[in-house]
């Protein structure tokens, strides 16, 4: 089995964030766990800055993307024993295995601007949509979104796009998607 995970860029500056991730995927059914992180506030300023100063749109959503390394290596050096895919060469051959470690990617190991994607390069793709990429491209078993709100379980993927619960670009991969979880990680991890 094959999950992917997103943990959400919301999530960064919880207490204990690394231990709480552990906890949670050691708690689920044993799968290959391929994680990646968002930006958070990282990405909340960039989005200030080009409301103020305006950029062309696949410009700045790639100084998002770059931005995404910096999560990467800050979570990566508290996600000890997980291992680190952080180029394209690692994401390749990690994609190759099945085993039932963890491992956080960084996004631009398989998604960066000389790569096909069907993602708008816009404010509609966030690490939602590059989670559900990331679940196509390795064939994931699972696709699980860490949130930091709840969840109406009933609500389609357009709905909660409607809602911004997710980003607007994952409605458009739903067709090639694995089954889908959102999990109020708040919550969770205050169990």
């Amino acid at each position: 089995m094959r999950r992917v995970l997103k943990i959400g860029g919301s999530l960064l500056l919880r207490e204990s964030l690394a231990g709480s991730i552990q906890s949670w995927v050691a708690s689920q059914p044993p799968a290959q766990t391929i994680a990646i992180v968002g930006g958070g506030e990282l990405i909340d300023a960039v989005r200030r800055l080009d409301a103020m100063f305006p950029s062309p749109p696949a410009w700045v959503h790639w100084q998002c993307v770059g931005l995404l390394r910096t999560t990467f290596e800050w979570l990566g050096r508290q996600l000890d024993p997980w291992q680190l895919e952080s180029t394209a060469k690692d994401f390749g051959r990690m994609k190759r295995q099945h085993d039932f470690g963890n491992h956080l990617v960084a996004v631009d190991a398989f998604y960066h601007a000389e790569s096909i994607s069907p993602l708008p390069e816009d404010w509609t793709t966030t690490t939602d949509a590059i989670a559900g990429w990331l679940s196509i491209l390795t064939d994931a078993d699972e696709l699980v979104l860490l949130k930091s709100c709840d969840v109406d379980d009933s609500l389609s993927l357009d709905e909660l796009a409607q809602r911004q619960i997710v980003d607007a670009a994952l409605p458009n991969l739903a067709d090639r998607l694995p089954p889908l979880r959102l999990v109020n990680f708040a919550a969770e991890a205050g169990r």
